[in-house]
């Protein structure tokens, strides 16, 4: 009978050891893991009742504010748990946005809630998953491995996994380079025109009397006569715009960098233009001078008439000015 009096009192030590080895008393600690005790199935020991079962962000985060008026003693948990992760006001401080479905896969370990808030090092094993709600660390969290807490849906529990290749966030000084560079934009300048026009004449061996010598540019004779326009073309073209563009830094050049999350860095754009068409770039004209024979001239000029006669005509029926020397050139 002393016997197994004996063997009854040791397996209730042993039971007891293996029970306060695998419960640690804060759910973000991994210093006393030991080995994962497996678990299938949820809802026998829900740690936060109130959470259970519910659909959306918003039903979590209302129950969570009912309890935190009514300032229970689940409240006050949830509180220290949620500024652990960084949120400095506990419930007061978290959103909606802040919490969103998620799937804890099948076979992640991790430090998982209880009734009475205790912690048991556990392994999730079952299907596809368990539904649960992420609540994503925020900055100045002291929780060991910055990854996110979850709230099982079916139980209510907090369960925080075991992630071995995270590390802490640190803030780490960054330096950005300004940069400027210069763009041409030669499509969003101002149109000029450039001409060509061609002219004959003929060269009158006298001048006449108090005639000076001809000074057009490009002008053979010195003493042309009158210029007969045969030919004009007219050329837009685009006078380029240029920009400068330089980036300035954030004024803050201290950062938070976390192993598991993007590093976001910002920088102002600036803009300026730095030249345009102002009006120092004249329209271009091209004069070509054709000398010919004085017959030659003068069937020219008779016929440039007719065809000036007929611009009028046209012109005072419709009411548009007429050039025939360029109306066919866009054909």
């Amino acid at each position: 009978m002393k016997r197994l009096i004996l063997i009854t009192a040791s397996l209730m030590m042993a039971a007891t050891t293996f029970a306060q080895d695998a419960t640690d008393k804060s759910l973000y600690s991994f210093d006393n893991a030991g080995q994962a005790r497996v678990i299938r199935k949820l809802g026998d020991a829900p740690e936060f009742p109130f959470l259970r079962n519910l659909s959306t962000p918003q039903q979590v985060l209302a129950a969570m504010k009912k309890q935190e008026r009514q300032q229970t003693p689940a409240s006050r948990k949830l509180d220290d748990l949620l500024m652990q992760l960084g949120y400095a006001n506990g419930i007061k401080d978290l959103s909606a946005a802040d919490i969103t479905e998620d799937q804890v896969k099948s076979g992640t370990e991790g430090n998982m809630g209880s009734r009475g808030y205790t912690y048991n090092y556990a392994r999730l094993e079952g299907g596809a998953g368990f539904k649960a709600w992420r609540i994503a660390p925020s900055n100045g969290g002291t929780a060991s491995t910055n990854a996110p807490l979850y709230l099982m849906a079916k139980c209510g529990n907090a369960f925080y996994p075991k992630t071995a290749k995270r590390t802490a966030c640190v803030n780490i000084p960054v330096s950005i380079t300004p940069d400027m560079k210069q763009v041409s934009l030669p499509n969003s300048g101002v149109l000029v025109a450039d001409k060509n026009e061609t002219f004959v004449y003929y060269s009158r061996k006298h001048p006449k009397r108090h005639e000076t010598a001809s000074t057009l540019t490009g002008m053979p004779d010195k003493y042309p006569s009158r210029l007969v326009k045969i030919d004009a073309e007219k050329n837009m073209n685009v006078m380029p715009q240029t920009y400068t563009v330089s980036l300035n830094p954030q004024q803050n050049n201290m950062v938070t960098a976390c192993a598991d999350s993007t590093l976001n860095l910002t920088a102002s754009v600036n803009v300026e233009k730095v030249s345009s068409y102002t009006g120092s770039y004249p329209d271009q004209d091209n004069k070509n001078y054709k000398k010919v024979s004085k017959h030659t001239f003068n069937m020219v000029a008779k016929r440039m008439r007719r065809v000036e006669r007929k611009e009028n005509k046209i012109a005072r029926k419709t009411g548009v000015p007429v050039d025939v020397s360029t109306a066919g050139k866009a054909a």
